[in-house]
């Protein structure tokens, strides 16, 4: 058989990723009480490519994850990262023109929190050296509801009124979150869901009668935060939930979009600090 992949290309550039993209498998979770829940994921594969080929053999890649990654069944995210670790394994075998490979998983998530459905956006990233050197990380997205403080104090000292009592705008925020770490990174998914959810004013809920949409709304208004005050708040929660599993050289990153109710733009907010920038800034300002 020709081998076309290994010809000469009539251009000679490196080719920094060439990527299975989004291919679509079927994942697992094993729970502890030894219950099944299968979900769709998507996963994208990429291996460099030197001058001295003509292309990837795409087949190699695809064969590599239907073999290690669909239909497994995981019980927590240190399996899944351990899994895409062995998927990248592989594909440096099956590629041996390749210097580095990397997967990137993403998956949807419902967390049950006070009897709410919570759904999530989660990516895993598994990036692999043929030196061994490895990068693991883990990004999740979830939303909540912030109340303007500002508008709140304000709208209360020129009508001579009391806080909380009084109107302010309110809006739905996107909270990101993203850890990097050169060893694999253990959460309970949703326990931290949980924790981190805390950093809006309320979380958002997908059904309310009357009644629990009152309350909804007097927490919210009762705990107003600005999107920067979402974004301090998590970037904290998270560094004093994992601080003792992540080495000095992770890197929590945080960024917040608030899509605002009374303006024609959105505001988004970033935090970014590597794991010892954080020990010293708490060690130093939380005393």
């Amino acid at each position: 058989m020709p081998d076309i992949q290994g010809e000469n290309p009539s251009i000679p550039l490196d080719i920094s990723n060439v990527c299975v993209q989004d291919l679509r498998i079927k994942l697992c979770l094993m729970s502890p009480n030894n219950h099944l829940e299968c979900h769709m994921a998507h996963i994208s594969a990429c291996v460099d490519l030197s001058r001295h080929f003509r292309g990837i053999h795409v087949s190699r890649s695809v064969e590599s994850i239907l073999i290690t990654l669909n239909n497994i069944a995981y019980a927590n995210l240190l399996d899944l990262q351990m899994a895409l670790k062995n998927t990248a394994e592989r594909l440096l075998i099956k590629h041996d023109y390749s210097s580095k490979a990397n997967l990137r998983l993403k998956m949807e998530h419902i967390c049950i929190i006070e009897n709410n459905d919570v759904p999530i956006t989660i990516y895993i990233n598994v990036k692999l050296h043929r030196s061994g050197s490895v990068k693991y990380s883990i990004s999740i997205n979830i939303r909540g509801m912030t109340v303007c403080p500002c508008a709140q104090q304000v709208y209360a000292f020129m009508e001579d009124m009391t806080v909380p009592s009084v109107p302010s705008h309110s809006q739905r925020a996107t909270l990101h979150v993203r850890i990097d770490s050169s060893k694999p990174i253990d959460l309970d998914l949703c326990v931290f869901i949980r924790y981190i959810l805390s950093s809006f004013s309320t979380s958002l809920r997908s059904f309310l009668k009357r009644d629990e949409e009152y309350m909804l709304i007097k927490t919210a208004f009762r705990n107003p935060k600005f999107a920067e005050d979402v974004a301090r708040e998590a970037t904290y929660k998270i560094y004093k939930a994992l601080r003792e599993k992540l080495s000095d050289d992770a890197k929590i990153a945080v960024k917040v979009i608030s899509y605002e109710s009374i303006h024609p733009f959105n505001l988004r907010v970033e935090i970014n600090h590597h794991v010892r920038e954080l020990d010293n800034i708490f060690t130093s300002s939380l005393k």
